[in-house]
């Protein structure tokens, strides 16, 4: 690489662009290993450009501007620290958010139909959409920060339960807000706008338990197909509420409060 060496009229065509694609990724290559090309090309660098350059990479590496979430986690007290590693998720930021909306309202538009799969698409798919956004939340695939957590002396139990407890708290929100705005809000619609919650920290419960042992994202996948599963057969024939009548709800809360426990048993299984 060091056989030849640029000379002051290249430099000049390096600095304003006029060098080749070609030429001018070869004269790249070279600097990296040439103290004294580097010496020759530096004069020509203006210093202003290269101070805002290096001002620009300090911003972006070492003082990120912080998102929303972040902004509004910080504004309700909690730790700089601690609010970024939670807003890193991937099921936290405004794309997923909004997508979630967006499939929450298209459900509770649906539930004015008159067919027997009207308000079913609603009740169905409120559950596991929490049930995703948690699958999303930790790992390898749906944390971009994975490596810096385990790496970092934070317990990653409790910034998974965070992390989960964050994720199903506002897509509770975005679920009792839609269907609040679009199903009936008089005591007719009262009903099917909270059946989903159990069934929905049931379903987030079995998630996170099942993802000591498994792949979150698998595990997520193995409960949402389960329950949209028993949501076909219980109403293959005629709209049947079994799924959300007093009996199943109350089985919600007992495996809800079995999957915490389990969670406690196998935290360490998450460090």
């Amino acid at each position: 690489m060091n056989a030849w060496h640029m000379d002051g009229a290249m430099a000049v065509a390096y600095l304003d662009g006029e060098m080749g694609p070609t030429l001018a990724a070869s004269v790249e290559a070279h600097l990296l290993a040439c103290d004294r090309c580097r010496d020759l090309l530096a004069p020509h660098v203006p210093v202003s450009r290269l101070d805002r350059v290096w001002a620009g990479v300090a911003d972006a590496v070492d003082a990120p501007v912080p998102g929303p979430l972040e902004r509004l986690l910080r504004a309700a007290g909690m730790r700089g620290h601690t609010a970024r590693l939670l807003s890193a998720a991937s099921s936290l930021r405004l794309q997923w958010i909004a997508a979630s909306s967006l499939a929450l309202l298209f459900a509770a538009l649906a539930s004015g139909e008159t067919t027997r799969w009207g308000l079913l698409a609603y009740l169905a798919i409120a559950p596991i959409l929490p049930v995703a956004g948690v699958a999303l939340a930790f790992g390898p695939y749906g944390d971009p920060a994975h490596e810096i957590g385990l790496a970092a002396p934070y317990s990653m139990f409790r910034l998974m339960l965070m992390r989960a407890a964050l994720v199903l708290g506002t897509s509770s929100v975005l679920a009792f807000v839609t269907g609040w705005a679009v199903l009936d809000g008089g005591r007719a619609g009262e009903w099917r706008m909270a059946a989903w919650l159990l069934p929905s920290l049931a379903l987030t419960g079995v998630t996170l338990a099942l993802s000591s042992r498994f792949d979150p994202r698998h595990s997520g996948i193995a409960v949402g197909a389960v329950w949209l599963a028993g949501v076909v057969v219980t109403n293959l024939h005629e709209p049947n509420p079994v799924l959300f009548g007093a009996a199943s709800q109350a089985g919600y809360a007992v495996v809800a409060v079995a999957s915490v426990a389990l969670l406690v048993v196998r935290r360490k299984e998450f460090s």
